[in-house]
């Protein structure tokens, strides 16, 4: 319990572990990791009724963002937990593709996602929820370095002050937030929320650079009034894919609801032609700048002048609600102009607008004065995840605040912290992209982003991460010894086809002849013929005859588990371009182990360019591999550094 303390002259002052300011995606797993790892933690919301809110679309995973869920479930987060409770569509995007870009993408029930979430944290030990907004940070200089100060605790709007040993700022789009339809400006956060108006101003008084982000969402209509006719039907999967690793697939086969795709027209883009003097993004009435790829209509319009339509998708916000989702076609146009622009979409003809789209504008921060670890290079104790660092999505704030939220937790312990490279996963990418790039706009994770994509499938996140999850303390070694298992029957699938042989007898010749693949010459393993693209592990089934009575022997039943026969074809059916891209990782992390000193002055580095110095002392670097990312270094200039490292070695 935390220990509280009531002073007459001062207020309130409370005493605890952790203080979560925020609790959308970010939050939620920021504080549910503090408190699962034994810390007494207070999350902190405007409403308690926005906890994991989805104030745009309600879905999860995606492009990518598929990958950022189970990698989260990996590492012992709730994302992915909460959606496989609560989809009520689901589907593997990108399967005509190589294994690496398939993504899962679920349609949430939004109401009953941010129920479950809600009752997830009520009942998590050592975590409370507190509806109040966080005012003001504390603070104290410290002794043993200049410049840096020491988070103390944080104050909210009506005086209570909670002492913590760390923080983590997870506003997500509240601070300062206006929305802007047309002219009418509202200075609220998402869905007409109460905005945070007053935690900025202390942050600049800490030293912390801030910036003004914007983004946005379209209208929701009333189903009843939507002539489904004229779209095409868009269904979920046959057989569901979970995203969690721990949920049991048989228990989310369920009916699906559908969602419907229809196009804008030239009669669309004429009205909002015609209008984007109304328009407060092209009336220069919009500070923030908004993400580059999810624009607004008005943005495809102009953007993209020579395309004659643009896709709009129309999905449920949840079974209880006949509001729909107009996916596609965000805007803050007036809503005179909305209606007109929506009602010459195909099926909307007739549609009757419940909540007017709209575009809000927030501040963040630049996400370049954290360290990698998520914690401000210049505040102790203050970490920060999700919108707030200048990214988008509910996946990529779901990830940074599980980072935040172990590294607080780490920080507190005086454990090393969970830093995850560019080659682990698409969380080290994303944090790195975030800390070493400048940032202009809302920054969104893509599968392009990943050099090394094809190690990071989403369906292998549980063998990349499981480990470092159960390291830190958020696995079960239950969960953890499942792991294991799963791994030993891979290895010993994947060595019995390549250690098992077919002849080019006339049943096999049959076999591949029927199956267009070419005959064989001599004897080929099985691991060989699954490598043929006309070929796989299921195709070969007749001809390996071991197969059952090996499973029987290794897990008592006639198949392996799928998710075990999943990894096995890939591996050998990718395995020349695995081991390749193994090698360029191999590569990358000698950079990454070459650490920079904290006090390094790039001042006395001989040879190195004024741009590069410049950018390198903005940056401070953990890593020459981080500092070879840096936009305005130069491989000439990696070149110079690493032969001054090597000198400053030497003589310290």
């Amino acid at each position: 319990m935390s220990e509280l303390v009531t002073i007459k002259e001062n207020g309130i002052r409370e005493k605890v572990d952790v203080c979560v300011v925020g609790a959308g995606h970010a939050g939620c797993e920021a504080a549910l990791a503090c408190a699962r790892l034994g810390l007494n933690t207070v999350i902190f919301t405007v409403s308690v009724d926005s906890i994991a809110l989805m104030p745009c679309n309600p879905n999860i995973g995606g492009s990518s963002k598929g990958h950022l869920v189970r990698e989260l479930d990996a590492l012992g987060g709730e994302m992915g937990k909460v959606i496989d409770q609560t989809f009520i569509q689901s589907k593997m995007l990108n399967v005509s593709k190589g294994p690496a870009v398939h993504s899962l993408r679920a349609q949430a029930d939004k109401a009953e996602y941010t129920r479950t979430m809600r009752k997830v944290l009520e009942n998590q030990e050592n975590l409370t929820i507190k509806q109040a907004e966080v005012c003001e940070l504390l603070w104290e200089e410290s002794d043993e370095k200049e410049n840096l100060k020491i988070i103390t605790g944080v104050k909210t709007f009506t005086g209570t002050v909670y002492e913590c040993k760390a923080a983590i700022l997870c506003t997500g789009t509240y601070l300062r937030a206006r929305c802007l339809c047309g002219e009418a400006i509202t200075y609220t956060g998402p869905n007409g929320l109460q905005a945070a108006n007053y935690l900025t101003e202390s942050l600049k008084n800490m030293g912390i650079e801030m910036r003004r982000f914007k983004t946005g969402t379209p209208a929701r209509m009333d189903g009843t009034t939507i002539d489904y006719s004229k779209m095409e039907e868009q269904f979920g999967d046959e057989r569901v894919i979970p995203f969690s690793f721990s949920t049991d697939p048989e228990s989310i086969q369920k009916e699906q609801v559908s969602c419907w795709l229809t196009y804008t027209n030239e009669k669309t883009h004429e009205i909002i032609r015609g209008n984007l003097d109304r328009s407060p993004i092209y009336a220069g009435i919009i500070e923030g700048t908004g993400p580059r790829y999810c624009p607004s209509i008005e943005d495809k319009v102009v953007k993209f002048a020579e395309k004659e339509r643009h896709q709009v998708f129309i999905e449920p916000e949840g079974l209880h609600t006949n509001e729909m989702y107009v996916g596609g076609m965000s805007s803050s146009l007036p809503e005179d102009v909305q209606l007109a622009m929506y009602r010459t979409v195909p099926g909307l003809e007739n549609c009757k607008i419940v909540r007017n789209a709209y575009a809000i504008e927030y501040d963040c921060i630049n996400a370049r004065q954290l360290y990698p670890s998520l914690e401000f290079k210049e505040v102790k104790g203050l970490f920060s995840g999700g919108q707030f660092n200048g990214s988008s999505g509910y996946e990529e704030a779901a990830c940074q605040g599980l980072v935040a939220g172990i590294n607080a937790a780490m920080s507190i312990f005086g454990r090393e912290p969970l830093v995850m490279d560019r080659s682990e996963s698409y969380i080290g990418v994303l944090i790195d992209d975030l800390v070493t790039k400048d940032n202009r706009e809302p920054y969104r994770m893509m599968t392009s982003r990943a050099e090394y994509r094809l190690l990071l499938r989403q369906d292998n996140a549980d063998i990349r991460l499981r480990k470092k999850g159960y390291e830190i303390g958020l696995i079960s070694k239950e969960e953890y010894d499942a792991l294991l298992q799963k791994e030993d029957l891979i290895a010993k699938e994947m060595n019995r086809l390549k250690n098992t042989s077919v002849g080019a007898n006339k049943e096999i010749q049959a076999f591949l002849e029927e199956h267009g693949s070419s005959t064989l010459k001599t004897a080929a393993t099985l691991a060989e013929l699954i490598c043929r693209p006309e070929l796989g592990y299921e195709a070969i089934a007749e001809i390996d005859k071991e197969r059952e009575s090996f499973a029987m022997e290794l897990c008592g039943k006639n198949s392996l588990p799928q998710t075990v026969l999943e990894q096995v074809e890939i591996e050998i059916k990718y395995e020349g371009y695995i081991i390749r891209q193994k090698r360029q990782v191999e590569q990358y992390k000698k950079m990454e182990k070459k650490k920079i000193p904290e006090n390094l002055n790039y001042d006395e580095v001989p040879s190195l360019r004024l741009e590069a110095r410049q950018k390198l002392k903005q940056f401070m670097p953990v890593s020459v591999g981080q500092a070879s990312r840096i936009s305005g270094v130069s491989p000439a200039d990696i070149s110079v550094l690493l032969v001054y490292l090597e000198s400053y070695k030497n003589n310290n």
